[in-house]
C-alpha cells in the first residue's frame, strides 16, 4: 500500500471532480449510491461518495472494495445475500442491508491498484455489459486524476526547493510540462479555442495543449506553460476532459454496440 500513500490523497479535502465520478457512476446503473474508495492497510477511505451521508470510512473486511481493488476488471455482487463472497460483511449483515456491489479497480499506469470507483444498492441487481465498460472507464478517470495529483505535488515541492537548488527550476518545469504533455495527448480531439486562453494582463498566443480546470467547474483551455502556472500555484486545480460529460468518448463505442445495423424503410 506504499503506492496509496505517494498520491497523498487519503484524508485529503474533497475533491470535486471524483465527486463527479460518483455521480456519473450512480447515474449510469441507477443506484442510489455510489463511491470512490482509497483502500489503505486498515481501511478503506472514502474519496468522494454519492447518496452515502456520514460514513467516511469502512474496515477491510474481504467480500467488497478490499477484493475488488485486487481485480484486473470490474468485480460484480448481484445479490450479496447469497453470494458467498459477501455473506459475512458488515455492510451486507449491518443496517445497510447491501445486495447489489459493483466495483472497478483504479489501477495506475504502473500496475499500482489504489482503490475502486463502486455502485451499491440494496436489491439485487443485474448489470449491462455497457455499464461494466463505463465503470471501468470511471476508474480509468480517477488513475488519471491520481497521476495528475502527483505531478503538480512534485511541481509544487520542486519550487519549494528553488532557494537550496539553484538551477532546479527550469529542470522542474521541463519535467512537469513532459508530465502534463504525455498525460493531456488524449484530451484534444474536438473543438477548442486556437490559443490559450490565460495571460492575463498579457494574451497569450500559444496553441492550446490541455484543458486545466478545478473541483467548482471552472475550467480554461492553456498552453503547457500557463497550464504549469496554475498548477502549481492554485490548489486543487487539475488536467481536466475538454467536455464537461467526459464520459461520451468512453460511451460511444458501447452505443454503437448497442444500437445494432441500422433499419431500412
Amino acid at each position: 500500500m506504499s503506492a496509496v500513500h505517494r498520491y497523498h490523497i487519503l484524508d485529503a479535502p474533497a475533491d470535486g471532480s471524483f465527486a463527479s465520478v460518483a455521480r456519473l457512476a450512480a447515474l449510469v446503473f441507477g443506484t442510489p449510491i455510489a463511491t470512490v474508495t482509497i483502500v489503505d492497510v486498515d481501511r478503506v477511505w472514502f474519496a468522494a461518495s454519492h447518496g452515502l451521508s456520514g460514513v467516511t470510512q469502512i474496515g477491510t473486511e474481504p467480500g467488497l472494495c478490499a477484493s475488488a481493488v485486487l481485480q484486473d476488471e470490474a468485480y460484480v455482487v448481484n445479490d450479496g445475500a447469497v453470494d458467498p463472497r459477501t455473506l459475512d460483511h458488515p455492510l451486507v449483515r449491518g443496517e445497510l442491508g447491501l445486495r447489489f456491489y459493483a466495483a472497478a479497480p483504479i489501477i495506475t499506469g504502473d500496475g499500482h491498484r489504489l482503490g475502486t470507483v463502486n455502485v451499491i444498492d440494496r436489491e439485487p441487481r443485474e448489470v449491462t455489459d455497457t455499464q461494466v465498460a463505463t465503470l471501468t472507464a470511471l476508474a480509468g478517470i480517477v488513475a488519471d486524476q491520481l497521476e495528475l495529483r502527483l505531478a503538480a505535488i512534485q511541481a509544487v515541492r520542486a519550487e519549494r526547493g528553488l532557494d537550496e537548488a539553484p538551477g532546479a527550476h527550469a529542470t522542474a518545469s521541463a519535467k512537469l510540462a513532459g508530465q502534463l504533455r504525455h498525460l493531456a495527448a488524449d484530451h484534444l480531439d474536438g473543438e477548442h479555442p486556437r490559443t490559450c486562453q490565460l495571460g492575463l494582463s498579457n494574451p497569450c498566443d500559444n496553441p492550446v495543449e490541455v484543458k486545466v480546470a478545478d473541483p467548482w467547474g471552472d475550467s480554461v483551455w492553456a498552453c503547457i506553460r500557463h497550464a504549469e502556472d496554475i498548477i502549481i500555484n492554485e490548489r486543487s486545480t487539475f488536467i481536466a476532459d475538454q467536455k464537461l460529460n467526459g464520459l461520451e468518448r468512453y460511451l460511444r463505442p458501447a452505443k454503437r454496440r448497442t444500437a445494432g445495423p441500422a433499419r431500412t424503410p
